[in-house]
């Protein structure tokens, strides 16, 4: 266990003697020493204050968070070593040591694994939390914690956000939120997101300080550039923040012409071309599927070149006859001789 170390002095008043301490977390254990001074002598008892139950099975990761105002989730986990029938109780305790268990436990499985509080009004600057725990099979360690509670709350977005532009810059107001507690200005930091309509990047997000005022000078940078601006809220130590607020709109109501149209068209034309291209390839390919070309007949003697069949007839008509010699057979009638007497 870890060990504390509290010290104080006392009178011995009617022969008693008691002390209180401020609440304090006692889960890792606590030792206690009493001195005593009679005659010139010395007393000295030691007192040791330990967890009961078995090793690890006390609630773990445990964390509190305050959230718009009035409202407050609690969770943990369950010990590593904590049996199956194990069950989770929360308590808190007020600044007039009032103990209220948790009304609304959020369970997983059967097992109390958190706790939804709805009133707050019994909790000051510090509050301490117990979650003790029961089960049939061992005994359950505890776990507490002395939690500051303006360091768990999350703050909401600013109230009434508005803008007003003049030809060179737009003032950028906005109201401190509701919080559980009243809160100068020098405790909260506030990030702006301010996105113009017609920018293809995202613009770095502004942080401003509570000291500023709660105001923000925007530089104006065309009479047609529309934008919007979203706020939220974190404490000035710790950048922890909350929700975006709602996006307010300034600037002109006509938005800017930008080369955004222009890349879109060109996509668009792009795409279109390439699936044009594609069906006319597809329906080449497709034709020349069903309709091969006819092989034509090569003609050896000629360098394999096709051969006019028409044009060598015709040539070969015309030529027959001009070498050859015709040979002439004259034929004449030979009368028969009378016969001799």
């Amino acid at each position: 266990f870890v060990t504390h170390w509290l010290v104080a002095s006392l009178q011995v008043k009617d022969n008693e003697c008691h002390c209180t301490f401020p609440d304090c977390s006692l889960h890792g254990g606590v030792t206690l020493t009493v001195q005593v001074n009679v005659n010139q002598r010395r007393l000295s008892e030691r007192l040791v204050y330990s967890n009961p139950g078995r090793e690890g099975t006390a609630a773990r990761n445990f964390s509190c968070v305050i959230y718009d105002a009035d409202f407050m989730n609690c969770s943990w986990a369950k010990g590593r070593a904590a049996p199956d029938d194990v069950q989770y109780f929360l308590y808190t305790r007020s600044k007039k040591r009032i103990e209220r268990e948790c009304p609304h436990y959020l369970k997983d499985s059967g097992t109390h694994v958190g706790c939804h509080l709805r009133d707050l009004s019994g909790l000051t600057s510090y509050g301490y939390f117990l979650v003790n725990g029961t089960s049939q099979e061992t005994g359950i360690q505890f776990f507490d914690s002395l939690l500051l509670l303006k360091e768990i709350e999350q703050y909401n977005a600013p109230d009434n956000i508005t803008v007003r532009c003049n030809e060179s810059h737009c003032l950028i107001r906005w109201e401190q939120p509701r919080t559980r507690q009243p809160r100068s200005n020098m405790e909260f930091q506030y990030q702006l997101d301010i996105q113009r309509w017609s920018n293809f990047l995202l613009s770095p997000k502004i942080v401003v300080f509570g000291d500023s005022g709660n105001r923000y000078n925007f530089p104006k940078p065309g009479s047609k550039a529309k934008h919007t601006v979203k706020i939220r809220t974190a404490d000035a130590r710790k950048a922890r923040w909350g929700a975006w607020s709602q996006p307010v709109e300034f600037g002109s109501e006509e938005p800017e012409s930008s080369l955004v149209h222009v890349y879109i068209l060109v996509v668009l034309g792009t795409l279109v071309c390439g699936l044009t291209l594609s069906c006319l390839f597809k329906r080449f390919v497709r034709t020349h599927r069903l309709f091969p070309p006819v092989p034509q007949i090569k003609d050896k003697l000629n360098d394999n070149l096709p051969v006019d069949n028409e044009m060598l007839w015709e040539k070969f008509t015309q030529e027959t006859g001009k070498d050859d010699k015709e040979e002439v057979l004259t034929v004449e009638k030979v009368s028969e001789a009378p016969a001799k007497l």
